[in-house]
């Protein structure tokens, strides 16, 4: 029986066999080749169309706020927003659509971003000092616009001192102000408040009763103890009402130590020593750590000027009685409201500036009249002026109303 070769043998053998010519190299099957091909195709389709997708829901964002849908274009920039690096030119088209919509907090946010994002550029600036000028937020518009000041280019800083002189000095009309924040109002807890607020300051026939703006401002107030301007409020309007001992419950409860209280906590502890609790001393130093923050503020400097007079402090009684005359004198709505439209309307004009500095400087507002003084002094730059109607109302790139 003959011997078989070795398998070493045989192997190589095969081998041989398969390099003889005439022999095909094997393929796969010709379906694996279809599949193989379809693969690589869709993955170079997925790719374009992956690489194409950010400008393709840029076009639809943009697309839905021309033909004025307004809430398809605020989802269609958040969802563009949402994906990749913060684009500030983005973020402030989702503001406009935001605004438009009436939902000012939801824009206020987009805003602030687009300022984190590019800090030189003063339009979200303006826009986020605009809304609080809207809210009566005095405090919150002194620190936004001193970031703002620091941030912007020397040529802008004239448009940001306007922004914050009118959240500062001009009111909103009435009617103006009131439409605003009802609109604001269904999704901005803040734009409510401030609306509460001006029902108890300018009270209308058909507004919320006492006892109602109570009501709500408690209820919202047990939803969110940390929210500042609706504890001021309902303090404030319980001590209206004379209920001091609930008020002053509601006021022992402030968030934080009392060093770190702002200028809201102290005017209404001021008003509780005065008035209720026969205290003048405590509520001269509490106005005095009130007007700190809040210089212009006459109502609460009437109030220490009563209780300088309490003690016997008849000097600085005077002194501040005489600051609340040019006070009110400057804040007189008939001469402030043309005033104001004269000299923000000719902003690249010195004496249009040293006008500004005068009206900060008699309300109490010494380190903005000091800015002002300064841009006196700068070289001329380009005029940030906008249309002024004289009570308080400019017209925006985004409306308030």
């Amino acid at each position: 029986m003959p011997r078989r070769p070795p398998p070493s043998s045989r192997r190589k053998t095969r081998s041989a066999r398969r390099d003889e010519p005439g022999r095909r190299a094997w393929k796969p099957p010709g379906w694996q080749t279809a599949v193989v091909a379809a693969a690589v195709a869709a993955a170079a389709v997925f790719t374009a169309w992956r690489a194409t997708l950010p400008a393709r829901r840029v076009a639809h964002a943009q697309a839905a706020a021309k033909a004025g849908h307004h809430a398809e274009a605020l989802h269609a920039w958040r969802v563009v927003n949402a994906d990749g690096p913060a684009r500030p030119a983005f973020l402030k088209a989702e503001a406009r659509a935001a605004l438009t919509l009436g939902r000012a907090d939801e824009a206020d946010r987009a805003l602030a971003l687009a300022s984190a994002a590019d800090p030189a550029d003063p339009e979200p600036w303006r826009l986020r000092l605009e809304r609080l000028r809207v809210l009566d937020l005095p405090l919150e518009a002194q620190v936004l616009g001193a970031s703002a000041s620091a941030a912007v280019p020397s040529a802008d800083r004239r448009g940001i001192l306007r922004e914050l002189t009118l959240a500062l000095l001009a009111d909103l009309p009435d009617d103006l102000a009131r439409s605003t924040l009802s609109r604001w109002a269904g999704t901005d807890p803040e734009a409510r408040v401030a609306l509460l607020r001006r029902f108890a300051s300018m009270p209308r026939a058909n507004d919320p009763t006492r006892a109602d703006r109570i009501a709500e401002l408690t209820a919202r107030l047990n939803a969110n103890p940390g929210h500042l301007s609706a504890r001021e409020a309902l303090v404030s309007t319980l001590l209206d009402a004379g209920e001091p001992d609930r008020a002053r419950s509601v006021l022992g409860a402030w968030p934080g130590p009392e060093p770190v209280r702002d200028a809201r906590y102290w005017r209404l502890r001021g008003r509780l020593d005065l008035d209720h609790d026969h205290r003048p001393g405590p509520a001269a130093e509490s106005f005095t750590r009130a007007l700190s923050d809040l210089p212009h503020d006459w109502k609460t400097r009437v109030r220490l000027a009563r209780a300088l007079h309490a003690l016997g402090r008849e000097t600085e009684a005077r002194a501040e009685a005489l600051a609340v005359n040019r006070s009110r004198e400057a804040l007189d709505p008939s001469t402030l409201g043309p005033r104001l439209a004269a000299d923000v309307a000719r902003l690249d004009r010195p004496a249009a500036l040293l006008d500004l500095a005068d009206l900060c400087s008699r309300a109490g507002l010494s380190r903005l009249a000091d800015s002002w003084r300064l841009e006196a002094a700068s070289p001329p730059l380009r005029s940030p002026s906008m249309p002024f109607n004289g009570s308080g109302e400019t017209n925006r790139i985004y409306p308030i109303h």
